[in-house]
């Protein structure tokens, strides 16, 4: 469908969130010219038109090329990533390459063809490709205003960047660009590998190798625990007890010793407790009264001789001083019952009446 100029010129506006007060200062307009345009009711002179470009971000062919040419970047963009669905990476960089020389600062585009070509670079082992790969990276940061993807960032974007000069191995440049953008340290494992692998440095490698194995534990509790929470809610209790039952063998593996206490026997009690409700909910009665034991015996001992340190945790070595912590509660017996009041509707009363007279013995 055609397209407008003054329906592009109003779309490009507001996609770079600007008030017709702040485009008419801009190009030294008055308030009543922008809104003439908006409405067809005038058409910017070349000047202005190439001005509005310039403010847009996209050049005078994108800007009135939708009417001319009866296409729109968007679209454009849609038909290009179908050709990546499909598989067609090669011809998809071709039309990348197409696109971007009608629409030069569309974000999508760019965005879309920074991706193409690092697929290239990183299959047919393409330096050139994947030097053009960063250079759009760059300036997809520079259109990042034109973004709808929630998921896109700039640090997204420099992690990418990253990632391309790690292909190039141009290890020192990666490192540095990951270390740019480490925030809350989700990069901490790459650095950390490209220190060792690449650079041969292992202590500054090891401890950013170690920060993110420990991190790693945090998120993986988090994840199955969305995982547990969302088949307990929707009845799915195979798959909630072959979720707590990974968590569990995940989480004794983490232990050097199993004989030796480990703060994460905290963790353990809590998900036998999750493990015994999920029995009880099956009918697996006997089981469940199994588990429950063994999380209130567990859970008990814990608290008798309490660590919140990473003694007896596998490769922690370099933090076992370092003090830890959950938002369960600040005893093992004060997790368990706040995990059962987390998840809430799902515990039959009758299943609550026993772990509270097992927690009172």
């Amino acid at each position: 469908m055609e397209r407008s100029l003054a329906e592009n010129i109003r779309d490009a506006r507001k996609r770079m969130r600007l008030t017709q007060e702040q485009l008419a200062e801009r190009l030294g307009v008055t308030l009543g010219t922008i809104s003439k345009w908006e409405r067809g009711a005038s058409e910017p002179e070349i000047g202005y038109l190439m001005g509005l470009a310039e403010v847009f971000r996209v050049s005078v062919d994108a800007l009135i090329g939708f009417s001319l040419r009866g296409g729109d970047p968007d679209s454009e963009a849609e038909r290009i990533e179908e050709l990546m669905d499909d598989q067609n990476g090669l011809w998809a960089c071709e039309e990348y390459e197409k696109a971007l020389r009608r629409f030069p600062n569309h974000f999508r585009l760019v965005l879309g063809a920074a991706k193409c070509n690092t697929w290239f670079g990183t299959v047919y082992k393409n330096d050139d490709k994947m030097r053009e790969a960063i250079e759009l990276y760059r300036h997809a940061i520079e259109l990042l205003s034109q973004n709808t993807d929630e998921s896109v960032s700039e640090v997204s974007l420099r992690n990418e960047i990253a990632q391309c000069y790690s292909h190039l191995k141009e290890h020192r440049r990666a490192i540095e660009e990951y270390k740019q953008n480490n925030v809350c340290g989700i990069n901490n494992a790459k650095i950390g590998l490209a220190l060792i692998q690449d650079e041969k440095k292992d202590k500054e490698g090891i401890v950013y190798m170690v920060t993110a194995f420990i991190n790693n534990l945090a998120e993986i509790m988090t994840i199955m625990a969305g995982y547990m929470q969302y088949y307990l809610h929707t009845g799915e209790y195979a798959n909630g007890i072959r979720s707590v039952t990974w968590t569990l063998d995940y989480l004794y593996s983490m232990k050097e010793r199993p004989d030796k206490r480990a703060y994460v026997d905290k963790m353990i009690s809590i998900h036998l407790l999750i493990l015994a409700l999920a029995y009880d909910l099956t009918g697996r009665k006997q089981e469940s009264e199994q588990k429950l034991d063994e999380a209130v015996r567990l859970a008990k001992e814990f608290d008798a001789e309490p660590m919140y340190v990473l003694e007896n945790t596998v490769f922690a070595e370099f933090v076992r001083s370092s003090y830890v912590y959950d938002n369960t509660g600040p005893t093992a017996v004060s997790g368990l019952i706040s995990v059962l009041d987390t998840i809430g509707e799902v515990v039959p009363a009758d299943f609550r009446k026993r772990l509270d007279a097992k927690l009172a013995e």
